[in-house]
């Protein structure tokens, strides 16, 4: 497989200020899904940075020779580079890159608040437990090329890797085991934003995050009926948007500003609030 063209997927930086914005794309991904987010942020008044995870926009071998770690090593190297610019910072993170913002977030306290799209607690079928096996007897995983995004030019926005080592899968694997068992270690108040029609990672992914954020401030989840996957690019893209905005404004605001205090979490252990279902339109 060629390699993608270096200028298309390279990392970006957008914004001015004095809060920052880590968004971090999704396994076998690329910093140009988040961009849409990073510039709307960035109108905002956010410093956005949307770096390059290690093994990833160059070819699937590189991947193949990277470890979960590895891909948070990345993470947390590109928020010491932003707090070395900014006084608050937040972070957001697509399908791998949510679990990843997670994973951070349950290590530094310093991060004001998380917006997770599509992330993954548990794989997709039954590949999961055998994958110690699987990636012993075959090598490579091919996806298919049918997507499920409802604004289908949405695909062109994405750039990612056309086949993943298995090995690389059971990484992933390891990294969604390792944030579910940290998740109650998560202080910040997080925002899960899941498209119904996600085929790759299933919605109730979206719950079990909710459930497990036992000691997180404020926990909010928007299920997105018309959505996929990539949910960043997708029909409701201008909504997510809107509420990733007013999230991180609303627990990092300025300088100088008070934070709004966190609505009281009024539920039974393991109970979940009441899901907002969101019906905007956008094209």
């Amino acid at each position: 497989m060629a390699p993608f063209d270096p200028e298309v997927v390279a990392p970006w930086r957008i914004g001015s200020g004095r809060r920052g914005a880590l968004l971090l794309h999704g396994f076998a991904g690329t910093p140009p899904e988040l961009r849409r987010l990073g510039d709307h942020l960035a109108a905002a008044g956010w410093r956005c940075y949307g770096p390059l995870l290690a093994g990833h926009g160059t070819t699937p071998e590189d991947l193949a020779r990277t470890t979960w770690q590895d891909w948070a090593d990345s993470a947390m190297t590109a928020l010491d580079e932003l707090r070395r610019e900014c006084d608050r910072v937040v972070v957001a993170g697509q399908s791998g890159g949510g679990a990843l913002a997670l994973h951070l977030a349950a290590r530094e306290p310093a991060i004001d608040a998380v917006a997770c799209f599509a992330a993954p607690l548990r794989l997709r079928g039954w590949e999961d437990g055998f994958l110690p096996v699987l990636k012993r007897l075959r090598r490579w995983n091919v996806p298919g090329t049918e997507t499920d995004l409802y604004r289908r030019e949405g695909a062109e926005e994405l750039w990612s890797y056309g086949r993943r080592s298995w090995g690389s899968i059971h990484e992933l694997a390891r990294l969604v085991a390792t944030v579910r068992d940290e998740l109650p270690s998560v202080r910040a108040p997080v925002l899960i934003c899941h498209g119904e029609r996600d085929r790759v990672i299933a919605p109730a992914n979206a719950a079990e995050i909710e459930r497990r954020l036992l000691c997180s401030r404020a926990v909010e989840r928007h299920m997105f009926p018309r959505s996929g996957h990539g949910i960043s690019v997708d029909i409701d893209r201008d909504e997510v948007q809107r509420l990733v905005a007013a999230w991180f404004d609303q627990y990092c605001p300025e300088p100088g500003e008070a934070p709004v205090p966190a609505r009281p979490r009024r539920r039974a252990p393991g109970a979940q609030s009441p899901v907002r279902r969101s019906s905007a339109s956008s094209a």
